[in-house]
């Protein structure tokens, strides 16, 4: 029996983990019936400095896809293995709009949002770092993110103009799923889509407006950037020095990049 053992991170409000990567990966083999345990893992001990990875037989392995061709490899592909060429061609294109376009929509949704952040998910990552950092950890790695998100280039435009990319990629995936595609046989594509979509189904603890709503009643300004968080007065903070904040920040962003 293969010994397999998931280190991912932790999950908030229904969700599996908080990384989109390791619900995929966590989904992925439940579904495909491999044995495993899953704990919370640690990036700093990672193959490739993020999470999810596994330690397979005493091997530590990277990249939720590759760790998932590996199982295809080695184990066989239960979910897959009798797709023809075409239907194959159509998940690895589905997963590849999930993976690099529709993810930093959410992205952009969960970091970006204030009201979003304020609700929900700023809560979320606090409960996830070390003791002692919550009250500050949040607000450096958001910018962050907000800064990947506008290196990427989606952060650039306004919320209205991300909001209609993220449901024109919601709307053609579902289209897309119709058929002889989607059946009641779980797909490698449907997988990948449980990372990213797995935001858009957990329930934050407070209301929080959708994704949906005119980026008007959201921003200031109108056609303002759907990652530029506004201005809020500065927290107290609850004990060490800035010196320590540094110090823990250098640490700890990296835990919350865009995983593999």
């Amino acid at each position: 029996m293969t010994d397999l053992v998931l280190h991912q991170f932790p999950g908030a409000y229904g969700m599996e983990s908080l990384s989109p990567f390791c619900t995929k990966l966590a989904s992925y083999l439940q579904l495909a019936g491999v044995p495993h345990e899953r704990r919370l893992g640690d990036p700093r001990e990672a193959p490739r400095g993020k999470l999810p990875y596994v330690r397979w037989d005493g091997a530590l392995l990277g990249d939720s896809q590759l760790i998932i061709e590996r199982c295809q490899t080695e184990l066989g592909d239960p979910l897959d293995g009798r797709l023809d060429a075409e239907a194959k061609a159509l998940g690895h294109l589905l997963r590849r709009a999930a993976e690099d376009h529709l993810y930093w929509a959410l992205l952009a949704m969960r970091w970006g949002d204030d009201d979003v952040w304020r609700a929900s998910y700023r809560d979320a990552i606090a409960g996830a770092l070390p003791k002692g950092t919550g009250w500050f950890l949040p607000g450096l790695i958001r910018r962050g993110v907000v800064k990947s998100l506008h290196h990427h280039g989606l952060g650039r435009h306004s919320r209205e103009t991300v909001d209609a990319q993220g449901i024109a990629d919601l709307d053609a995936v579902a289209a897309a799923m119709r058929g002889d595609f989607c059946s009641a046989t779980p797909r490698r594509a449907s997988i990948a889509r449980s990372g990213p979509w797995s935001s858009t189904s957990a329930s934050p603890p407070r209301s929080v407006r959708s994704c949906s709503t005119p980026a008007r009643t959201r921003s200031s300004a109108p056609g303002a950037s759907a990652c530029a968080p506004r201005p809020r007065r500065r927290r107290r903070a609850m004990g060490g020095s800035p010196r320590d904040a540094i110090s823990a920040r250098d640490e700890t962003t990296e835990r919350f990049r865009r995983p593999d």
